[in-house]
Parts: C-alpha cells; structure tokens; sequence
C-alpha cells in the first residue's frame, strides 16, 4: 500500500511574516467637525504610494507619549436570546460598538490645551505686551466635535507602511488629569470617542498604502486589478525545453496565472511556449538573445499591451 501522503502544519499555517506590522511612529490631526476626510480608497496616498496632503484645516498634535502611544479601543455589547432547552443562545444581537482613540499629547499648543480644557479658544489673543496667554475654563463645558485622522508608519522613510484610521466625528469624552512633577512633562492623557457622521454614514474607517504597503499587496488576499506586467528573463539550452515556466507578474509583484497569457515567439527564432509557460528551444533555434511578446488578458476584462520578454538560447 502506497503511503498517504500528508501536509505539515508549517505549510498549512501560511505563515507569512513580511505581514506583521508595526507603528513605529505615529501622528494624531483633527480638525473642526465638519472637516472633510479622505473617504474613498486611495485617498491617503498618490500613485507612487506617497502620502498626500491633508485637508488645510487638520492640524497634528505633535509629540505624543512614547510609553502608552496610540491606542484604539473597541467595546461591543451584545444581547443573546437564550430558549427553554437550549444549552447555547438561539440568537445574539449586537446593541451597541463604541470604538475610541487615547494618546497623551506633549506639546503646549492651542489645539492641544483646547482638548484638555474643553475649551473653544479660537478667539483668544496673547498680550501685545508682555505675551501672556489667559483663558477661562467653562463652568459649563460643552461637546466640542472634531475630525480625527491618525496616521501610523512602518519601515523606514524610502520604504513605509502606513496605517490609517479616518474617524470623521470624535469628541473628548476622558480627561486623564495633570500631575506637575520634575520628572514627567506637564500632559494629560484624552480619551476621544468616535461617533457616527450622519453624512458620511461611518464612525470608523481604516486604511493601509505607502511604497512599502505595495510590496506586501499581492500577498494580503485584497482583490485588485493588474494594469501592467512585467516578465522574467529566461535562459534555455538549444534543443531542450526551459526548467521553470516563464514568470509574469503584475505591478505589484503577484503572480498572474499563465493561462490568461498569449505567447508569441519572435519570428525565426525557433521558439516556441507550451501551455503551461515553458519555453522550448527548438532544434533549430538560434542562438543567442530573443524576444517572446506576452499578452495579458484578466479573467473577465480586456487584454493588457503586449511586453517582451527576453529569452537567451545558449
């Protein structure tokens, strides 16, 4: 009896740790609610996977505490329905999904001491003559709404990862409290909760782009469409068929399937593609440098421009 053949768990696992992200620096802008945010995918960053600029009204909070970051915290309740006899709920409601942001900002700013004081101090003017800045706390304190965009990086400036989180309505809703010590900078820790923009119809958003991020695309398992491909060069032995079958790959480095690609040898070169890519060398190749010309055709879309690949017979 022929043994059965198995699958170690290593294969299985598809662990795949270019995936693994981590902020290692981060930026908080708000602006006035209603402020418009970037809400369609695509939006964060140009073509070339650089980051645009935001709209002129977000400004940054600048330094944040390196020790407690940024943090996003989700709190889901759910109601379930329980039946006579029924070891495990028969239904399960979600009621209610409350996603907050925290950070501890560092720096003296107007934006950042109206977050701490809840105060709208849009309008206060410093002393012309000695530069004093003075404000009353409110005996009163309203909700005052912003637009929050956070940005977070990975990697390195020539290759980032950036991590987006678009909440479009946020309001301070914690207020750590300051503590004056020689040691510690004066800053308070903000809770801000995100609400639901009635005109946009999100509380939350998320994103991900930045040249690094398109390095990683092919492999996350997000759909895209190819608008260009590139192909390997190969070298094949007169007379005999190639070892691997030619590689052809989109923009974002992912392999497109050779049985959506055309193969046309250039004419006289006694070259020839079989249908699973290879390239065979025929006895009367010629030797040295060739083309192959490959068309690519998405499943369900048009063919792409025609590119050549260069092919060595030796």
């Amino acid at each position: 009896m022929a043994p059965i053949s198995s699958t170690p768990l290593t294969t299985l696992k598809a662990a795949q740790r270019q995936l693994l992200l981590k902020p290692l620096d981060a930026a908080v802008f708000l602006a006035p609610w209603p402020t418009a945010t970037p809400v369609t995918p695509g939006s964060m960053t140009d073509a070339t996977g650089n980051l645009l600029p935001l709209p002129a009204a977000y400004q940054s909070v600048g330094l944040i505490d390196k020790k407690s970051g940024v943090s996003f915290a989700r709190a889901v309740t759910a109601a379930p329905i329980e039946a006579y006899g029924e070891m495990q709920p028969v239904r399960d409601d979600i009621t209610s999904d409350v996603t907050s942001l925290e950070f501890e900002p560092q720096q003296i700013s107007l934006l950042n001491l109206a977050l701490t004081t809840n105060t709208n101090l849009s309008s206060v003017q410093a002393n012309s003559a000695n530069g004093e800045v003075g404000f009353w706390q409110p005996a009163t304190p309203q909700i005052n709404y912003y637009s929050a965009v956070v940005i977070g990086k990975d990697g390195t400036d020539a290759n980032p990862t950036y991590i987006f989180k678009i909440m479009p309505k946020v309001a301070v809703t914690k207020w750590g409290g300051e503590q004056w010590t020689p040691t510690n900078l004066m800053s308070e820790k903000l809770t801000l909760t995100a609400f639901k923009d009635d005109a946009l119809g999100y509380a939350v958003a998320h994103g991900f782009g930045g040249i690094g991020w398109q390095k990683l695309l092919s492999t996350t398992g997000f759909k895209y469409t190819a608008t260009t491909v590139t192909i390997a060069p190969m070298t094949v032995t007169h007379g005999t068929t190639s070892v691997s079958p030619l590689v052809v790959t989109d923009q974002f480095g992912g392999i497109v399937p050779i049985a959506n690609c055309g193969f046309t040898p250039a004419g006289g070169s006694g070259l020839t593609v079989n249908a699973a890519g290879y390239v065979i060398a025929t006895a009367g190749a010629t030797l040295g440098a060739a083309t192959i010309s490959v068309v690519y055709t998405p499943t369900g879309g048009s063919p792409l421009a025609p590119v050549n690949a260069n092919i060595n017979v030796i």
